[in-house]
């Protein structure tokens, strides 16, 4: 093995130098433990609503948006379906495209088992999870010249060896250009604050929450007249019936309520940071997960707020999906390419102010607008048009106008 097949393997439970210890088992079998004392394991990070919110916003947003499938070299369309739009018996093309950056941006790591034809062409992938997969480097050879190996644990819990030709691998962003950083392990510090502070809110409900006030008398109760007095209270106070409530208590006691203590909002106020460091973490707008305590420095308009969502954090694995999956899933004459525009979709004026600028530059016409909407197709719409006053520049005394086509 090569040098870097040994730094790759340093930390392993396989490599020989790495101790076997209970943390070193405990780390491998359920994840990272953070200094708040809780492990940072999918179940229990998916178990966070901000969390959650912010991986289906972010991965759905990029499964619905359109894939179109050209020829190397045009903007000729693709005639025949493609594993891109059927890609395994089990999963439509959203539902795969789901998962794999459900797993890009949960794990930094996305893999998928290559069914090949007879002719070598890919028909079918199957998505694996990263949980499953260990990645080995090995020297790169002309049958595997990535020089990587897949180190796959199947549900009986044998290991499989496969080859990049087997396997499609998707990492998000990678230090060493090999594996993806693995959020979980990277933030277990804030995941596990986020943890921790679900665990502590819970138990502070389980044991009793805290008291709303207190009755108090300088008269001697005994039990009985104690039990007496609290259910007089309750019973002028509680219900919707008794809202503004005048209550009278005799025997000199008076009521105090007892308010949050400061321990206690602290904790409240650590779990709304909580809620913007998730979405840090994951690059989702907080006000897509419901966090709509400041401004955004998007600028106003939800048409801003996507470009920049689109721009600062969907392009890099957009434009790395691409990549992949025309590299490795696609016929060497072809390419796929998402189509921006459905992040538009669900604002009706902003698409016709897009659609009017792109056809009044001659850059769509009225055909490919109709195709974007869904539209039947209509004889006689493929043309293009520009504004009669405009002519062309730089050419001269050669320079004639540009008419818009009747």
């Amino acid at each position: 093995m090569t040098l870097i097949g040994h730094l790759a393997k340093r930390g392993s439970l396989e490599n020989a130098n790495t101790p076997l210890t209970d943390m070193s088992l405990l780390n491998w079998m359920s994840g990272p433990k953070s200094d708040a004392g809780v492990a940072v394991t999918e179940q229990r990070v998916l178990g966070l609503p901000a969390y959650y919110r912010a991986l289906t916003v972010t991965a759905g947003a990029l499964a619905a948006l359109p894939l179109k499938t050209y020829k190397v070299g045009t903007r000729e369309r693709i005639a025949r379906r493609t594993v891109l739009d059927d890609p395994n018996p089990r999963q439509t093309s959203i539902e795969w495209r789901t998962t794999t950056f459900l797993h890009l941006f949960a794990w930094g790591n996305a893999f998928s088992r290559k069914v090949r034809d007879g002719s070598g062409l890919v028909r079918q992938v199957w998505p694996i999870h990263p949980g499953c997969v260990r990645v080995e480097i090995i020297d790169p050879t002309s049958e595997n010249p990535a020089g990587k190996l897949f180190l796959v644990t199947r549900s009986n819990g044998s290991e499989e060896r496969l080859t990049p030709s087997e396997v499609m691998h998707l990492p998000y962003m990678s230090m060493d250009g090999v594996e993806g950083v693995r959020p979980m392990v990277a933030f277990r510090q804030s995941l596990g604050l986020a943890i921790a502070g679900d665990d502590s809110t819970a138990r502070f409900f389980g044991n009793g929450s805290r008291l709303s006030g207190i009755l108090h008398t300088d008269a001697e109760l005994n039990e009985v007249s104690a039990g007496r007095l609290k259910s007089r209270w309750r019973e002028m106070t509680q219900g919707v019936g008794n809202t503004g409530e005048i209550g009278v208590l005799d025997n000199g006691a008076t009521f105090t309520p007892v308010s949050i203590p400061p321990i206690d909002a602290q904790l409240l106020e650590s779990r709304q940071f909580q809620v913007a460091e998730v979405a840090r973490i994951i690059g989702t707008p907080p006000h897509l997960i419901g966090d709509v305590s400041g401004s955004t420095s998007w600028g106003t308009g939800i048409e801003q707020q996507v470009l920049g969502w689109v721009k600062f954090t969907l392009q890099t694995p957009i434009s790395s999906s691409e990549a992949r999956w025309s590299k490795e899933l696609l016929a060497s004459t072809e390419y796929a390419e998402h189509s921006l525009e459905g992040l538009l979709r669900g604002d009706s004026k902003a698409r016709a102010e897009f659609y009017r600028v792109m056809s009044g530059i001659s850059s769509m016409s009225p055909a490919q607008i109709r195709d974007l909407e869904n539209f039947e197709p209509v004889e006689g719409l493929d043309f293009y048009t520009v504004p009669k006053n405009m002519t062309v520049v730089n050419a001269g005394d050669n320079a004639a106008a540009v008419t818009a086509q009747p």
